[in-house]
């Protein structure tokens, strides 16, 4: 759990610090979890709230990045497959295994992106089997399924949609779903246990120096609109596509230069696409790159399709394009039997990713997802880059590089470190089902159990105590309104967006993007945090310009509301 927000608030002011991580996202997230677990005196901080940025907008896949084999970036691939691996163990559930169906077509010309395959269909078919097995063997005794050849029959019963005409081969391999956000917050959570002061809503907006090195940062407390100075004695810039802003802070030039990649994800109804619980893998688009179809249960009976890989815009509020909708669409109907359209469309959601740049590249596509690690001479040490993937190890490597700063011999602890909500979870399982069964909620055990954990018990003793917060938010998705009292009381929830966009992720699920019970969460958040009654129509107008500004609303995705909001039972 973490602490309520303003008791943190008040740590941070107390003492001074090992280390303080500025950014709240998985990587960040991560560096505060190892330094913590290394016994350091660790405190996080976010200009936003946990999960607000990039870490909230990916395609929810923990995978080696199958797509990087023909870029020959082994390295990246190998390590990306090892942390797959260790993040099945340590955070069981909330990581779990996926199959992914492969399909080539006689169509395609560079399947994977791979622009030096030959054109013969027989050639490409024997070297990305031949890339298959390589990906088997980088991931060593960590891997979770070998590839294998997938017959015409077990495709139509996999994926009924899928397009079998023009059909080739098929392949299934493995690779990893997690929910995005659950991560983020998983990982807060365990660094709290070990001692680490986090905190959502507070901006680094200046630094102290004494001798040319920062020994201070100045924090914005966006809540309470109160400056707090914090000291450390090393500072750590985990702030992803404002890495270079966040440099510019300590008064002297970036030494990163940060090329923003936006991504777009379009939510669609399972049945649309026909998908059991494999995901799939579109091989071709028309700028030399893949797509996925990723099934999204138990969060949803959706599909995710994404994702776009094109420039950026204004960073605070990324948005999806009428081009960016129409790109996924057309590529989508290449490969399925049914026609997708706007009308089919749920939601859609953009982010981008921190790509960095290294000499003359022509596109992002072609840009490194490996990270960079900087060591200024000011005291900040930046990590920058990478993939959710491989948070752990860009942890690890940010904190070794703490400890040679403060003198300390380096020390690895995270390897086969469960996730605080994820020790014992078989337990866990067997406790959080009993519970269900008696309180009658067993349709929601899958969510309860990938998304808290050991903390269920926590929403499940909310839902006892009050049998209106024992029900579904919305008929068909799996959050209850206990989950909303549990986000303002131990996940430092303060907004309406906090809990119905990344505590859940009700406003891409939902057809009415959250909009018919928003009232309700208003005054449930209200209660909990103490706002007036301006205050709580101040938030609900807020989260619907959000919903207007994200969900696709501009663009022809229209909500399927029906008048007056939702009450509790």
């Amino acid at each position: 759990m973490l602490l309520c927000r303003e008791e943190s608030i008040a740590l941070l002011c107390e003492q001074e610090f090992d280390v303080l991580v500025i950014g709240g996202g998985i990587t960040g997230a991560g560096v505060a979890f190892d330094a913590a677990a290394r016994g350091l005196r660790a405190a996080l901080v976010e200009g936003r709230d946990f999960a607000g940025g990039t870490s909230r907008w990916s395609t929810k896949l923990v995978h080696g990045g199958i797509r990087y084999l023909p870029q020959f970036e082994i390295g990246l691939v190998r390590e990306a497959l090892i942390e797959r691996g260790r993040l099945l163990a340590n955070a069981p559930l909330l990581v779990e295994p996926l199959p992914f169906l492969l399909p080539l077509y006689r169509f395609n010309r560079r399947p994977l992106g791979i622009s030096w395959l030959p054109r013969q269909a027989v050639l490409q078919v024997s070297l990305v089997r031949a890339g298959l097995a390589v990906y088997d063997i980088l991931a060593g005794h960590l891997n979770i399924g070998r590839h294998r050849s997938v017959p015409r029959a077990q495709i139509t019963q996999w994926a009924t949609s899928l397009r079998t005409q023009d059909l080739v081969a098929a392949y299934s391999y493995c690779d990893a779903r997690t929910e995005d956000a659950r991560l983020v917050l998983d990982v807060l959570a365990s660094a709290a246990e070990r001692g680490a002061v986090i905190v959502n809503y507070a901006r680094v907006v200046g630094f102290e120096k004494a001798g040319g090195r920062l020994a201070a940062a100045w924090v914005r407390d966006e809540v309470n609109a109160e400056d707090l100075l914090v000291r450390a004695k090393v500072f750590v810039n985990a702030t992803g596509i404002w890495g270079e802003e966040s440099e510019r802070l300590t008064g002297e030039p970036p030494l990163v230069h940060i090329v923003p990649s936006k991504g777009v994800h379009l939510i669609l109804p399972s049945e649309r696409v026909g998908l059991k619980d494999v995901a799939v893998v579109l091989p071709e688009t028309d700028d030399g790159r893949l797509l996925f179809v990723v099934p999204y249960r138990p969060y949803g009976d959706v599909a995710i399709l994404g994702t776009t890989d094109t420039g950026s815009g204004p960073l605070e509020s990324p948005v999806a394009t009428d081009a960016d909708i129409d790109y996924l669409l057309d590529h989508a109907n290449r490969y399925f039997e049914t026609t997708l359209t706007r009308a089919d469309v749920i939601s859609v959601y953009a982010g981008y990713r921190p790509l960095i740049r290294r000499g003359l590249v022509e596109t992002t596509a072609r840009l490194s997802r490996s990270h960079e690690l900087i060591e200024h001479a000011n005291g900040l040490i930046s990590i920058l880059g990478g993939k959710l993937t491989t948070f752990r190890a860009m942890a690890e490597e940010t904190v070794d590089a703490v400890e040679r700063r403060l003198g300390r011999p380096t020390r690895h602890v995270t390897t086969q470190l469960p996730l605080a909500r994820r020790r014992d979870w078989k337990q866990v399982v067997e406790t959080v089902a009993a519970r269900t069964r008696e309180m009658g909620l067993e349709a929601h055990v899958p969510w309860l159990l990938r998304g808290y954990g050991a903390a269920a018990h926590t929403v499940l003793d909310i839902a006892a105590g009050d049998h209106r917060l024992a029900r579904p938010m919305v008929n068909g998705l799996p959050y209850l309104w206990a989950e909303v009292v549990h986000a303002c009381r131990y996940e430092q929830a303060c907004h309406v967006d906090d809990v119905l966009e990344r505590r859940t992720f009700m406003l891409f699920l939902d057809w009415d993007h959250g909009l018919r019970v928003a009232e309700q969460v208003s005054e449930l958040m209200a209660q909990e945090l103490g706002w007036s009654a301006e205050q709580r129509q101040r938030e609900v107008e807020r989260y619907r310009r959000r919903v207007l500004r994200s969900c696709g609303a501009e663009h022809g995705i229209a909500t399927r509301l029906e008048p007056g909001p939702v009450s509790l039972p």
